[in-house]
């Protein structure tokens, strides 16, 4: 003859049962915000030093020293298939300082010098102004102060430069110290995809 289970029991069994519901539910919780969130990124749209129309602005810069890394994980990028080529470009030489013997800007705009000029083709030392160049960016230099952004921006520039960010080198943060700092919302982690 089987047992009754007695009240106690089943109470017990309850209360087990409810708790360990509670605990995968919790961890299923957590495991979704951890896992769904997807990564860190900047909305162009919304960058003070990215954005159009607006003019006479200093760079902002809060994505180079917010971020918890010594070395933020943004960084410049230049899409060369909007870049202009310019023998002067606006992102690489401090326009505003003084002309050397070659009749170009003597300073850089970046203060980690950070881009580098290449030049393409054959250089005609008759006309200099017509000679094109590429601008690439020094990822293990910039720290992604946007002052090559802000300075590409139209009328000047061609906003071929954009600030984006490295994945490789994010730690990921829950809460990025960048997106708490950022004046306009700009930085924002993107959903992760599911499959």
């Amino acid at each position: 003859m089987s047992e009754q289970p007695t009240r106690r029991d089943v109470l017990g069994h309850a209360a087990r049962g409810a708790a360990l519901l509670g605990l995968g539910g919790l961890g299923a919780y957590v495991a979704r915000k951890g896992g769904l969130a997807g990564p860190w990124q900047i909305d162009a749209g919304l960058c003070i030093n990215t954005r159009l129309g607006l003019v006479g602005l200093d760079a902002c810069q809060l994505c180079a020293t917010s971020c918890v890394l010594p070395l933020s994980a943004v960084r410049a990028v230049n899409d060369h298939a909007k870049c202009g080529r310019c023998y002067i470009c606006p992102a690489y030489f401090d326009v505003k300082s003084a002309l050397d013997e070659h009749g170009l800007p003597s300073g850089k705009l970046c203060p980690r010098d950070a881009i580098i000029r290449k030049p393409i083709g054959d250089i005609d030392p008759r006309d200099p102004a017509n000679n094109y160049y590429e601008y690439v960016i020094d990822e293990t230099r910039c720290n992604g102060c946007g002052l090559c952004v802000l300075a590409c921006k139209e009328p000047a520039g061609l906003t071929s430069l954009r600030l984006e960010v490295r994945y490789n080198l994010c730690t990921n943060c829950n809460r990025c110290s960048i997106a708490q700092a950022c004046p306009k919302n700009a930085y924002e982690r993107r959903p992760a995809r599911t499959t």
